[in-house]
């Protein structure tokens, strides 16, 4: 086949509007965060459990700029998790969710 010749592609930008605002969208989201924080607190260090039982989810359709689109969170809501995430001076950083992250993708 010629250079400049076969099948084009044009974006429907009503089309991926309504598929990131989809409910299956929000339903996917919620899937991929419920399996990062799966890993998380798998893989979360243990002095007294209190991190690791902490992981919490949230899922919706207010995420993106114009608040708009699916979007899964997942955080920590222990009061320690930062020290633990990025540690400090004395302790070493962990990056359970980074590394929960990168570990659970598809």
């Amino acid at each position: 086949m010629a250079r400049g010749q076969g099948t084009r592609f044009q974006a429907s930008y009503r089309g991926i509007g309504q598929m990131i605002r989809s409910p299956w969208m929000q339903a996917e989201m919620r899937r991929r965060a419920e399996k990062v924080k799966a890993v998380a607190a798998a893989t979360a260090p243990v002095e007294t459990g209190a991190y690791k039982r902490s992981f919490t989810v949230s899922s919706g359709a207010r995420g993106g700029i114009r608040r708009d689109r699916a979007y899964g969170r997942v955080t920590n809501t222990a009061g320690h998790a930062v020290y633990v995430e990025y540690g400090t001076s004395k302790i070493p950083a962990r990056y359970t969710l980074r590394n929960a992250l990168r570990a659970a993708r598809d």
